[in-house]
């Protein structure tokens, strides 16, 4: 009998009887969201269903009425301010439907009672301890609908907004929010998540719950839930590891069947190069999936699968067959946008795929001016431009093509370090500096001009001792030139602790300046540890790169 008054009460629950007023209007708010989701036309298709002897008329006002209380509680500050411990106390010490209904007798009932009462109807429903249609008709139950619903209209707006669940967002605040959760099924997550992202709201209790609740539905998940979700997390910055590794699973099961919509697989993709996944099974189911599917492959999603796999350093199984199938497809004219076309190029180099064509026609001055005079334009294209020129200049063999021009306003460009970047570099610092105690000794912060900057240089003997930075020592055989490079949770990708291939590219270039390497992950330096264990921890470090 009356289906939506059901779900409601059902799923209205609380941890006591005496739950707070303002606990239980959030629960009624959120639950009259869901179950308008869950049953979209309750309202026209609820009509005729119960026993035969309810009227269409009544059913249809007493849904419509229903609907009306919940969509419009709100508390009066005034009831919240009134003590009335008689009737809180009579209501508190109910022990059956009629006691507790007979608060609505007489006059002068207000809406902190009402709210009190059905709440606590609610509760007995949900635990077996009552029954829906033992109060559903009475008189007094539907006088207390009647004073909460009193002044509230749903306009279009409202019934609007909660279609898709979107009204539990008003408890995101509390953890009455994150235990609605255990109670949606795995659609409706996804939609609460996808509400979250549209509205930008970062709850990070809902988000662990919601996470949670998906992870543990042994339902699959289909490609557009995959997508939203990973969207969600990208954009929420929000991510969840165990959510991750459900929805990579979920996909290669679904890339085994008949998927013909380019437009989600490059969802998917763009999504994981943002979060910066490196799962390679699912990076190589994609790339079987984009390779046999490139006929009706969006262009913009196979650009994005490239660099995607640079932005996370791998290369897939299929690779060779990858690139001869598809790079021949790709040009400027089909990137249509300097930037996508500066991106795939990025990304070749840095997969050690790309031609010196590819690298001439970013290193043109024609197109080096696009970028420079492109509001679009940021930080980020200014260094991959210059990431480009320095393996034109030392990576790429036998280039003799243009490179940036000495003055151009790329070399200008200021890297900005994370929070978490700089402080990791103030520890080694600290660090380094028990070991190498002159100033002329050791160089910080050191400009490459390649995009990039060293952390800390030093040069070292075969006995480990530090000497003086100069070109004649740095052109010395027996001194070992190091580069100490800090990589800091933003350094790594998700999936595997391991550098992105924007950092992988950075150590290509020091190497081929006869640099060695010495990266230092934060998974091994923790900032935290005491000096001694951070120095004898580089100590160890330093020595065995000489050696």
């Amino acid at each position: 009998m009356f289906k939506l008054t059901q779900t409601i009460l059902t799923k209205l629950r609380s941890n006591n009887a005496n739950v707070s007023v303002m606990k239980c209007e959030k629960y009624l708010k959120s639950t009259i969201a869901e179950a308008k989701n869950t049953q979209p036309n309750v309202f026209e298709t609820e009509i005729e269903e119960e026993e035969g002897s309810k009227s269409r008329k009544y059913v249809k006002s007493h849904n419509s009425m229903v609907a009306a209380v919940f969509a419009s509680l709100r508390p009066s500050n005034q009831d919240m301010e009134i003590k009335t411990p008689l009737t809180d106390d009579k209501i508190s010490k109910a022990t059956n439907i009629d006691e507790l209904l007979s608060i609505s007798e007489g006059t002068g009932i207000s809406r902190r009672h009402a709210l009190k009462v059905v709440s606590t109807l609610a509760e007995w429903s949900a635990t077996g301890k009552a029954r829906l249609a033992d109060f559903e008709s009475d008189f007094r139950f539907i006088k207390l609908c009647r004073i909460l619903s009193k002044g509230g209209k749903l306009n279009r707006n409202m019934s609007r907004t909660s279609e898709d669940l979107s009204t539990i967002l008003n408890v995101t605040a509390d953890d009455e929010a994150a235990r609605l959760v255990a109670n949606l099924t795995l659609d409706q997550s996804v939609k609460v998540m996808t509400t979250l992202t549209m509205r930008k709201r970062r709850s990070v209790s809902l988000l662990r719950s919601l996470a949670y609740n998906i992870t543990a539905n042994c339902e699959q998940l289909d490609l557009k839930q995959s997508a939203d979700l990973l969207y969600s997390m990208c954009t929420l910055n929000f991510v969840d590891e165990n959510l991750l590794t459900k929805i990579c699973a979920d996909v290669i099961n679904e890339l085994s069947t008949d998927v013909r919509k380019s437009s989600v697989i490059g969802s998917v993709v763009t999504s994981l190069g943002l979060l910066k996944y490196k799962n390679c099974e699912v990076l190589d189911t994609l790339s079987e999936w984009i390779l046999d599917n490139s006929s009706i492959c969006r262009i913009q999603d196979v650009f994005s699968l490239f660099v995607t796999l640079a932005t996370v350093n791998h290369l897939p199984s299929n690779y060779e067959k990858l690139f001869q199938a598809l790079l021949p497809q790709l040009s400027m004219s089909e990137a249509r946008k300097p930037l996508v076309w500066l991106n795939f190029v990025w990304s070749l180099v840095v997969l050690n795929q790309a031609t010196p064509d590819h690298v001439s026609s970013v290193l043109a001055q024609d197109f080096v001016n696009k970028i420079e005079g492109s509001k679009s334009s940021n930080v980020f294209a200014k260094v991959k431009l210059l990431n480009i020129n320095g393996a034109a200049v030392h990576l790429l063999k036998n280039y003799d093509g243009p490179t940036l021009d000495p003055l151009s306003s790329v070399h200008t460009v200021n890297i900005a370090k994370t929070k978490e970047k700089t402080e990791m570099v103030e520890a080694i610092m600290d660090t380094v500096k028990n070991l190498i105690h002159s100033e002329n000794h050791l160089g910080t912060n050191v400009n490459t001009n390649l995009g990039f900057s060293i952390d800390a240089k030093c040069l070292l003997d075969k006995k480990c001792n530090p000497l003086a930075i100069t070109e004649e020592n740095e052109r010395r055989t027996d001194v070992t030139k190091i580069a100490i490079m800090g990589y800091d949770y933003h350094n790594m990708c998700r999936g595997k602790v391991e550098p992105t291939g924007a950092n992988v590219l950075a150590c290509n270039l020091l190497e081929a300046q006869n640099y060695t390497v010495l990266n230092i992950p934060y998974t091994e330096f923790k900032i935290t540890d005491k000096l001694v264990h951070r120095v004898q921890y580089l100590e160890n470090k330093l020595k065995y790169v000489v050696k």
